[in-house]
């Protein structure tokens, strides 16, 4: 018993200091991959890029593009936008953002806006974690949930998954990041 509460106390600290050691996350990347979105009687798949660059002050410009389709039906999904970053601590930061939004869907074109808020953190040196929760407005409002993760396997590549829920909108991305 005595050994197992020193083999969790060890696990949980060397944890944290590899927590402690990881640098925050990077604000500076490009990103394309595999999209998936399933919406009610349509399942969208095909391709997106995107990308995000720090400026000064924090504040950081946004973009991105999702080429999809479902048996001839295309779907364009584009996003541009501002946002803020607030560092927590060394591998930790809060981030808001605003953003206009536009859905190209055969004869449905809509414009809208976002914003949202979120956390992104370097657990390890090569994985980082990302949670945000915001509102999307294109026709109708909707609250959005998203979860990501990355797994950085040199200092600038990382690959990564992440899930966004938007009403009955589910979207499933896989990616490959540059920073720089």
């Amino acid at each position: 018993m005595r050994f197992t509460k020193s083999l969790l106390t060890v696990v949980a600290l060397s944890g944290l200091s590899s927590a402690a050691m990881a640098a925050s996350p990077n604000w500076r990347f490009v990103e394309g991959g595999y999209t998936n979105a399933d919406v009610g009687a349509g399942d969208f798949d095909g391709v997106d890029v995107g990308g995000v660059y720090l400026l000064e002050n924090n504040i950081y410009v946004t973009g991105e593009h999702k080429m999809l389709d479902d048996n001839g039906t295309d779907l364009d999904m584009t996003t541009v936008g501002l946002g803020y970053r607030m560092p927590l601590d060394s591998s930790t930061d809060a981030y808001f953002g605003a953003n206009f939004e536009r859905v190209d869907l055969e004869n449905y074109d809509e414009n809208g806006y976002s914003v949202h808020a979120g956390l992104r953190s370097m657990v390890t040196e090569q994985v980082e974690l990302l949670g945000q929760i915001g509102y999307y407005d294109v026709d109708t409002g909707d609250v959005t949930v998203k979860v990501g993760a990355n797994y950085y396997f040199t200092p600038r590549w990382a690959v990564g998954a992440s899930f966004e829920k938007i009403d009955d909108l589910d979207i499933t991305q896989l990616n490959a990041r540059y920073t720089f």
